[in-house]
């Protein structure tokens, strides 16, 4: 009787072990960016709005975009036409949760791709990243 306690002791204890509260892999956020076009005109600032969506469970900010590129043929500006920010590459801004407006401007001819990447600062759920790519023409 003894050694059958202990076994279903043991048992209890490694089920216990097993469990874990990664909630990582259940919640996502998904970025959502409209793309100005396949072809794009160098030193021509162009419209790039995004869109943050996530489950209801997580807070309304907390959110951050990251910025990068691959040959660093362009600039990334936070805000509308009369008011903007500079995105430094690989430096995490602020991003709000719904629709925000960004804007992209090519700096040289070429194939230009931008990558970003949003996330959550405390690092509850896994980053989405969209990719676009531009064909830039003078």
């Amino acid at each position: 009787m003894k050694n059958l306690i202990y076994l279903a002791l043991i048992a209890l204890a490694m089920g216990c072990q097993s469990e874990s509260l990664d909630i990582r892999a259940n919640y996502r956020i998904r970025l959502q960016a409209s793309s100005p076009g396949a072809t794009l005109k160098v030193h021509q600032r162009y419209a790039l709005p995004l869109e943050l969506l996530t489950d209801s469970y997580y807070s309304k900010y907390g959110y951050q975009l990251q910025f990068y590129q691959q040959a660093g043929l362009g600039r990334l500006d936070k805000g509308s036409d009369v008011e903007t920010l500079p995105v430094l590459q690989k430096v995490g801004v602020s991003l709000p949760l719904g629709i925000s407006s960004w804007q992209y401007t090519p700096e040289a001819v070429g194939t230009s791709q931008i990558v970003l990447v949003a996330q959550q600062e405390r690092g509850y759920t896994q980053p989405d990243t969209v990719r676009l790519t531009f064909q830039i023409v003078p």
